[in-house]
């Protein structure tokens, strides 16, 4: 039985060391690589390669994401300026970023399909437009070099350095300045312009897809990028403008129009706070005092004091009393003042001085004075 067990154990195991030896015989480990579908991040960002390997080198890198940020780049830095940017560069923004370089700064920016573009109006670049006759050579066209014409080699000046760049774009004209140096199929069709602009330099592509997720890594595109900035601009942080957010209508309205905003708010909250009705409890009319009889007419007579009436008051008493004496007793009224005054006095039972301080015309100079003519003058009109 034991004898069983350990020839069953030598054949099991004879058996596996042919299989084995089989199937290294006969299979081979071959390593296999396929692409996968790129992720979020990568389809949002079309030079998230670009950004990994800046950081790679240890080149500070800044996302520009609102046209407003490409006002306020700091001196010395660098700015790759992509394609599809004339909603958000002006000409007037144009200007402050020639400025920029100007005072340092490098650009590197790719043409737009259009020939309105104002920042390469003014470095004198438009696209470039083949003779009449002459079609565009296609990606198809093998049998007519297509390989030779599809690649351009860019020689820096800087290191006499050749790096390979694949053309995508139909290529660039240039006039006036006369760029630097130049790159392309030949002097009227390039596909990189450089300039010297001041301080500063700007380089121009006629597609910046070179830079992209996608191609970055095909030919010498990652070493002429690095080339260029280690060239024209070996430091300072570098900014990326890419796919800029365009100015919402509110966003617009907060740098332009702030101040019509802030009328129209304040406008509003006046207006709300006249038709919202108001909260709590109505409060009751405050009752109005009455005043007295004797109130009102001692105001009145404050006033007319104040304004010099007690003259008309007296002056019109003392017409009621000549009056009355005239037809009560008209041979009176013939006698001269002295004796009008002895027999007025007798009638009203007072002084013959007070007669006539009471007679005669004038303003009285007190309210007591006023007050004892007017007594006088009243007593002999109700006696005669």
């Amino acid at each position: 039985m034991k004898r069983t067990i350990i020839w069953s154990l030598v054949a099991g195991l004879v058996l596996v060391t042919l299989i084995t030896v089989w199937f290294l015989q006969n299979f081979e480990q071959v390593p296999s690589s396929h692409r996968e579908p790129p992720q979020k991040e990568a389809r949002r960002n079309p030079y998230l390669a670009l950004e990994h390997l800046l950081k790679q080198l240890n080149r500070p890198l800044e996302r520009v994401n609102s046209p407003s940020s490409l006002d306020q780049l700091a001196a010395g830095g660098v700015l790759i300026l992509d394609g599809n940017r004339r909603r958000n560069v002006d000409p007037a923004r144009s200007e402050r970023l020639l400025n920029w370089v100007g005072q340092g700064g490098y650009l590197i920016v790719a043409a737009e399909s259009a020939s309105d573009d104002p920042l390469l109006k003014k470095l004198g670049i438009s696209p470039y437009q083949p003779p009449q006759g002459q079609c565009k050579p296609g990606r198809k066209d093998a049998d007519k070099g297509l390989e030779k014409a599809a690649t351009t080699t860019v020689l820096l000046p800087a290191n006499n350095t050749g790096y390979r760049l694949e053309r995508f774009g139909r290529g660039l004209a240039s006039s006036q300045p006369e760029p630097a140096w130049r790159a392309g199929v030949s002097d009227e069709r390039n596909s990189l312009l450089h300039f010297a602009w001041g301080r500063g330099h700007i380089t121009v592509v006629d597609d910046m897809s070179f830079l992209s997720n996608y191609r970055i890594g095909e030919l010498d595109h990652a070493e002429l990028i690095w080339a260029l900035l280690q060239n024209y601009q070996p430091q300072g942080t570098i900014h990326l403008a890419s796919r800029m957010e365009t100015q919402t209508l509110w966003q617009w309205l907060a740098e332009s129009a702030w101040m019509l905003l802030i009328s129209s708010a304040v406008l509003t909250a006046l207006w709300l706070w006249q038709i919202i009705p108001r909260f709590g409890g109505t409060l009751p009319m405050p009752i109005a005092e009455r005043r007295d009889l004797a109130q009102h007419l001692s105001a009145i007579g404050r006033s007319v004091w104040r304004e010099g009436g007690v003259a008309h008051w007296l002056a019109s008493v003392r017409q009621a009393v000549q009056k009355r004496l005239s037809l009560r007793y008209p041979k009176l009224t013939q006698q001269d003042a002295s004796e009008q005054r002895i027999a007025l006095a007798r009638i009203a039972a007072c002084k013959t001085i007070d007669i006539a301080s009471a007679m005669t015309a004038g303003r009285a100079q007190s309210t007591n004075e006023f007050c004892k003519a007017m007594q006088i003058l009243q007593r002999l009109d109700q006696r005669l």
